[in-house]
């Protein structure tokens, strides 16, 4: 099967190229949000509902979701639902989003924003800095493990969160050496149950993750997810959030399936 996070990943660094020589680190830094106070999303995590809900049109696997609400419709309906943060994709070519969505997101609501996208380079944390995003994701496996320090530690000084994803063991031990000289404890670990490679999903990949994490992390579970059920599962193992996307976008207000799912978290 075709690795398809290496055909992501290859046209991200080409895009990222053509952006660089449209907008520069100066004109960033002069965008208004890049000196936003940012909003915590562990704390957010770490004291609501825990849910991370997603504004995605497409996947790669799946095609588009023919999802008939506005972006604005969506987060807004998010937000009033009880997410404890939304999850904005931003990549284009795959998932259909774009860094514009972000700036609106970041208009519409007052909870925190992850950035969602593969980022590979220093550049796309002060992209996600401008266009109003509180937190970044960081793949283990699109990252080398300096790659992961700095950008790491680049978006700590830019007061971003920081969602590490893995998918197995050996990424978790390689975001473990990256996290042990933190000063901060305020990162977060999202096990993806999805195979970025093959994009197949196996919700024990969290289940069996979860004993070796570090302690300071905050334990995300990410994609996969569709049953209440399964939430108040995880809860119990000691996971704090939820990254769900397609679970909502698929339907005709994500914001209703959204509170409607939540409510069934807390039954």
């Amino acid at each position: 099967m075709e690795d398809i996070l290496k055909k992501i990943t290859d046209k991200t660094y080409a895009d990222l190229k053509i952006r660089k020589e449209i907008r520069t680190l100066s004109d960033l830094r002069e965008m208004p949000h890049y000196t936003r106070e940012t909003i915590s999303m562990h704390d957010a995590l770490k004291n609501g509902s825990g849910i991370i809900a997603e504004h995605k049109r497409q996947s790669p696997s799946k095609g588009s979701f023919k999802c008939p609400a506005t972006l604005e419709q969506v987060v807004k309906g998010y937000e009033n639902a009880g997410a404890s943060a939304i999850s904005c994709l931003t990549d284009e070519p795959f998932f259909g989003g774009t860094l514009q969505d972000l700036l609106d997101t970041r208009d519409c609501v007052d909870i925190p924003i992850l950035r969602k996208d593969f980022m590979v380079d220093l550049y796309q944390i002060h992209e996600a800095r401008a266009f109003g995003a509180d937190a970044i994701l960081l793949i283990a496996s699109c990252l080398n493990d300096e790659e992961l320090k700095t950008m790491a530690n680049e978006a700590i000084n830019l007061d971003l969160d920081i969602l590490f994803e893995v998918h197995d063991l050996e990424e978790l031990n390689r975001v473990k050496k990256v996290v042990q000289d933190f000063k901060t404890s305020t990162y977060l670990i999202g096990v993806n149950n999805r195979d970025l490679k093959k994009f197949k999903t196996d919700i024990q990949i969290s289940k069996d993750l979860l004993e070796h994490f570090p302690k300071k992390a905050l334990a995300i579970s990410e994609s996969g997810i569709s049953d209440p059920e399964v939430v108040r599962e995880l809860q119990d193992l000691g996971y704090r959030g939820f990254l769900i996307g397609e679970n909502f976008m698929k339907t005709n207000d994500p914001g209703r399936t959204c509170a409607k799912f939540i409510k069934q978290t807390t039954l």
